[in-house]
């Protein structure tokens, strides 16, 4: 009879044992499995969510830090806030970068110009005058942004965060000359009755001592007006379903961009800067920056006292923000290690995938939680298996000594033993891939229940420069939506990844339990 048939015919005998050594198998096989199956589900919502954030990344002073607030508190000559076009575009010929862009950004608040409310026009509730929740006026939502290009194609449209639906982007001449010529939403301009090709007027409100006073009024403030000709409309891609909470997936491709306004109202906030962003040359908004201060300074004087030349001579030149596309998510890392070394004091590179750990910390927690408990139970594993195969081998003794007086070799016995115990392993590894599945399922529902996020509110100082305002991908990722994309299921590689590893662990108890049959000697047990 063949080791093969004695295996068989082992474990159909012993009942008892067999099923002791099922249970034992059976019960680390669930916790395993349950581990593993958290484990992968954390790795996709991860990469899931990073993906949906963009490869992108953009360079600055990240206010949030302590430190850099208290180094500004009291500012050094030759502190540096401003980024060279040179650095920027060094920058920009990494190999890990796909396409890049630079940004002067600006807005003002209008005296003519209506402003289009996502949230309110489009239900046809919303005056002209937009009012917060409680009734007082929201300056903020008076503030038109203009976002300055440098790339003639737009990066926001190459990316599909936006549509030119009408019209055309701007020309190489435009950037380089810096034409007079602006990119507005369709809806915006059907607010203003305004098409392709008309000549339309900035007239920016000046600013004054008595502003904050009379911010409701402005049918008496002075303005400083610039034209400019309407060359294209363009249309906000939306993938977020407001009235069925439900979301499309985001192109991975979706760019973050630098906030061309101070404060963010959240999702709203964020739209109601998107249907009234106007997009522009770089050299035009400076152009008309310069002009703004010109005429600022020359009839408000007393805005500016006790600001030397030289400070004013810095308030209008030109800051520009960079936005960096990269070619893939895994890139993000080697980026930032290649640039860090090439940036001024304070500044630092800050990516779309910065905040995930803010916004999806939980799985980070359960993510190595879970990796504790595999390396755990991997462990127990292998030495209660192990004692319960060698305690089964010292009972059974007698009757390998017997196979070896008959002129079986030990490595004959060693396969024996783990074909027994190997056939008990699948079908106890093969249940306890079910069973387990539900375990992880129930054990991680659990566990983000009891530390689900709470929506934090940044400070004034944070919310200059936090995630939302900073990068706006296609799709608006938050706790909510991080949550809607974990899920414990079934996949290929979770079930080769799981028998495999159970399998291992296994096949390693047996054989450091079959160490035991190389002490054995034939003769001396069959006469003892």
């Amino acid at each position: 009879m063949n080791f093969l048939k004695r295996a068989i015919r082992s474990v159909t005998r012993q009942k008892s044992k067999s099923l002791i050594l099922f249970t034992v198998i059976f019960v680390l096989g669930n916790i395993l499995a349950g581990s593993v199956i958290i484990q992968q589900s954390t790795q996709h919502v991860e990469k899931t969510t990073k993906e949906q954030m963009g490869a992108v990344a953009t360079v600055g002073i990240d206010w949030n830090d302590k430190e850099i607030q208290k180094e500004f508190e009291n500012p050094s000559p030759d502190m540096e806030t401003n980024l060279e076009v040179k650095l920027i575009k060094k920058i920009g010929a990494n190999p890990y970068i796909k396409r890049y862009d630079y940004s002067q950004s600006s807005g003002f608040q209008s005296k003519s110009l209506k402003l289009f409310n996502p949230s309110g026009d489009k239900k046809d509730k919303a005056d002209d005058k937009t009012e917060d929740k409680t009734g007082g006026f929201n300056p903020m939502e008076q503030f038109i942004p203009i976002r300055g290009v440098q790339d003639p194609k737009v990066m926001d449209i190459s990316l599909n965060k936006i549509k030119l639906v009408q019209g055309s982007v701007f020309t190489e001449e435009d950037i380089q000359k810096g034409n007079k010529v602006v990119l507005i939403s369709k809806e915006f301009a059907s607010k203003n009755g305004l098409h392709v090709g008309d000549e339309m007027t900035i007239d920016q409100i000046l600013m004054s001592a008595d502003m904050n006073e009379n911010q409701n009024d402005t049918s008496d403030k002075e303005t400083y007006d610039t034209k400019v000709k309407v060359v294209g409309l363009y249309q906000v891609l939306e993938t977020v379903q407001k009235k069925s909470g439900k979301s499309s997936k985001a192109d991975s491709g979706s760019v973050v961009h630098a906030a061309s306004m101070i404060g963010s109202n959240g999702e709203d906030g964020l739209d109601f800067q998107m249907y009234n962003t106007f997009y522009m040359p770089n050299k035009t908004v400076h152009e008309m920056n310069q002009g703004y201060m010109r005429v600022l300074t020359t009839q408000s004087p007393d805005l500016f006292s006790g600001m030397s030349d030289k400070e004013l001579a810095e308030s209008v030149k030109p800051f520009y923000v960079p936005i960096y596309q990269l070619k893939s998510i895994d890139d993000l890392a080697k980026f930032k290690a290649d640039t860090k070394p090439l940036l001024p004091k304070f500044y630092s590179v800050m990516t779309s995938t910065d905040s995930f750990e803010t916004i999806a910390g939980q799985f980070s927690k359960l993510s190595n939680i879970a990796k504790g408990v595999i390396v755990a139970a991997i462990s127990l594993s292998i030495i209660l298996i192990l004692l319960i195969v060698l305690l089964f081998m010292r009972d059974r003794k007698r009757e390998l000594g017997i196979y070896l007086s008959l002129g079986d070799k030990k490595s004959t016995i060693i396969l024996q033993i783990m074909t027994e115990v190997l056939t008990i392993a699948i079908i106890a590894l093969m249940l306890s891939l079910v069973t387990g599945k539900f375990l992880g399922s129930f054990a991680s529902d659990a566990f983000l229940q009891s530390n689900s996020v709470a929506k934090t509110k940044p400070d004034a100082i944070g919310d200059m420069m936090n995630q939302d305002a900073l990068f706006s991908t296609g799709k608006r990722i938050s706790a909510e939506s991080v949550v809607e994309n974990y899920s414990v299921s079934f996949t290929p590689f979770y079930i080769v990844t799981y028998l495999l590893v159970g399998l291992a662990t296994v096949m390693i108890s047996v054989l450091l339990s079959t160490l035991y049959i190389f002490k054995l000697k034939p003769k001396k047990i069959l006469l003892g």
